[in-house]
């Protein structure tokens, strides 16, 4: 018996369960409680894995490149609770070992850059598990390369080192089959998943910056492990990369247009570093223009994280305008809709909410609010609201949780124009896309489409007033242009401004390696024909994670809109 028929064509070992006698491989890589072992003869199937890890339960007395013998018990490991959705890993325990022959030479890894016709270039899983297809489904695929010795030669960072050392490659191999950005972003869509991208754990003593658009320059080569939802490759040595010298293009002159962007803080607090707040302001005033409107997500209270009641954000906004005045620019006015404590989803504690940040010295001002109506009324070619802004189904079960809708009313040169500010739900309870649950679980999701729907009722009841009017929906929609959720906001009402820029450059998040675009600003179709500029500025996706002041990249526009 060898490893292979251990492993099998399957996510679980046909001999799950029974104990094993004289397995034999060569040791490839050790751990403080186990080690990886790869077997020296290979069978004819492609599918079955010829590694698999050895559970020591203490550091193990075996070195790499010893031939042994492993008696024990096969087991499947999943690792956390059940409801991490995590595939479970093969593995021996109890291990009777005994080392047949020291310094042997290793097995030759598999070279992921030749394998382009083999590996699945656009499915995860399809099949709910139900067959074994390592030529349709790369979560089959890889885990026909579970523990085994991978390399990786020739290949393009497609996702910047985040915090737990972890890059994402795309083999140079497979560049010409996906929609790559001149920063060297990989974009997924509907019908592409992206599955031969390579996750990859850079060793811990690595501390070097990695950015997207990195090459390498000495090749990759590790382990294929599986961990926190994702197969990885387990780097055994600190690779070397080629830096991408990255130039990020500011707005240029904007003055005959009404700018807008729309940007998500990722949980700006009072108490961050003032190099964080300067980081932002220098983007605000020197990459984006000074624009004039400014939708702001995930603003935190004046106590940050700590959750003592207070709800005001004057400290946090005053601490940003201050910063952008210090960077030269304008001086901001805004407006803050206080949420309800801890209603509003995000950090318990810290009460985010979306903000607007506007020009007055443009010329840009909130319309005043009137008492003398209800809710909202258009009267003599004017629009009338009791609340300045107003909260859109602040009630309605569908945001119960979550951060509520600000619909505000501006006025520029005689004009009026509404701008929505919206953050929904987020797919954070989303199981992994490589995890056990296929399709994987997406429990806020109709929450999500109910949410969108919900607004777009609300624009349908606006240009029911007055088909004329101007609209903009900025926010972070926590989900994809080709969604359910986006189909329902728009509707035949609005039109998806980042449409208008070159598609390989529509994104401004990137997860697990796929670039993909959350924040949106939408504007009905009655400005359709007043686009003069529209881009995704990517200042933080594409930067190692410590140069990076946002986890998402802000979204600008530019209208022709004079007054």
């Amino acid at each position: 018996m060898q490893i292979h028929d251990l492993q099998g064509c399957s996510h679980t070992s046909p001999y799950n369960g029974k104990k094993v006698k004289n397995i034999r491989g060569v040791v490839t890589h050790k751990v403080s409680n186990g080690f990886t072992m790869q077997s020296i003869n290979s069978d004819e199937e492609s599918c079955s894995s010829e590694a698999i890890f050895v559970f020591t339960n203490s550091f193990p007395d075996v070195l790499p490149g010893d031939y042994i013998s492993v008696d024990g018990q096969v087991s499947e490991f999943t690792a956390g609770s059940s409801e991490d959705h995590n595939l479970s890993t093969t593995e021996i325990n109890n291990p009777v070992i005994k080392v047949l022959q020291e310094e042997f030479e290793l097995p030759k890894p598999i070279i992921l850059d030749d394998q382009m016709e083999l590996i699945p270039k656009e499915i995860i899983e399809n099949d709910q598990l139900k067959s074994f297809d390592i030529d349709q489904d790369g979560l089959d695929y890889f885990e026909s390369l579970e523990s085994m010795l991978v390399e990786v030669k020739n290949a393009t960072v497609v996702a910047a080192r985040n915090s737990y050392n972890e890059i994402v490659v795309l083999p140079n191999s497979f560049t010409s089959k996906n929609v790559v950005s001149k920063e060297g972003a990989l974009l997924n869509s509907k019908t592409d998943q992206n599955p031969e991208k390579i996750m990859v754990k850079l060793p811990t003593t690595y501390d070097k910056k990695v950015n997207v658009g990195d090459t390498l320059a000495s090749p990759l080569i590790g382990i294929m492990d599986y961990s926190y939802g994702n197969y990885k490759l387990l780097s055994l040595s600190a690779p070397e990369f080629f830096s991408k010298q990255i130039v990020t293009e500011g707005i240029g002159d904007a003055q005959k247009n009404l700018s807008v962007v729309n940007y998500n803080l990722e949980n700006l607090s009072p108490f961050d570093n003032e190099k964080r707040f300067n980081d932002f302001a220098g983007q605000i005033v020197d990459q984006l223009n000074s624009p004039d409107i400014i939708v702001l997500h995930e603003v935190m209270d004046n106590s940050g994280s700590v959750d003592d009641g207070t709800v005001d954000a004057d400290k946090t906004i005053e601490k940003l305008i201050y910063a952008i005045e210090e960077k030269g620019g304008p001086r901001y006015l805004y407006s803050d809709p206080k949420p309800q404590n801890n209603q509003e989803g995000g950090i318990e504690g810290g009460n985010i909410r979306s903000v607007l940040l506007y020009r007055n010295d443009k010329g840009i001002q909130l319309a005043n609010a009137d008492q003398t109506v209800k809710k909202m009324e258009y009267q003599n070619g004017r629009f009338l609201v009791h609340d300045n802004p107003m909260r859109i189904a602040e009630n309605n079960q569908s945001f119960s949780g979550t951060r509520k809708p600000e619909l505000w009313l501006l006025e520029y040169g005689g004009n009026q124009f509404f701008v929505i500010g919206v953050h929904l739900v987020s797919q954070g309870a989303n199981s992994p896309e490589w995890g056990n649950a296929q399709p994987p679980l997406r429990p806020e999701e109709a929450k999500r489409i109910n949410q969108a729907q919900i607004i777009h009722e609300e624009i349908k009841d606006i240009l029911s007033m007055n088909p004329q009017a101007y609209l903009l929906v900025a926010g972070d929609m926590n989900d994809y242009p080709w969604s359910e959720t986006i189909a329902a906001l728009q509707g035949d009402l609005l039109v998806n401004s980042g449409l208008a820029v070159d598609p390989e450059e529509q994104y401004s998040y990137i997860f697990e390696g796929n670039a993909q675009q959350l924040d949106y600003i939408f504007i009905n179709k009655n400005l359709a024909g007043n686009i003069a500029q529209a881009r995704f500025v990517h200042l933080n996706t594409i930067f190692d994670w410590k140069d990076q002041v946002s986890d998402h990249d802000p979204v600008y526009l530019g209208l022709n809109f004079n007054p």
